[in-house]
């Protein structure tokens, strides 16, 4: 049986060719992309194993999502700015 690499969140973020701060902050912001036998934590410092980088790689969308930026882009271009508050409700 393979035997799995453990790397800390900073190595493991330099091998998927990211920030070194990308898993801590995929951590923090997405606790359900990791499963508990991918990591482990000793002392203070987090650990991935190969297998972990595996699924994060295929779990977490490219950069630059088409859709998204369209979107982004579509919303961005409109002309007209609503501003709601509780004593004006106009269109400005």
């Amino acid at each position: 049986m393979k035997e799995n690499n453990w790397y800390t969140f900073s190595e493991g973020s330099k091998k998927l060719g990211k920030s070194h701060s990308y898993l801590y902050k995929s951590m923090k912001d997405r606790p359900e992309l990791f499963k508990s036998t991918m990591i482990q934590k000793q002392g203070r410092i987090w650990l991935i194993s190969d297998e972990g980088l595996n699924h994060i790689k295929k779990n977490t969308k490219k950069e630059g999502d088409r859709l998204r930026t369209a979107i982004l882009k579509a919303v961005y271009k409109t002309n007209y700015h609503f501003v709601f508050t509780p004593f004006n409700l106009k269109i400005f």
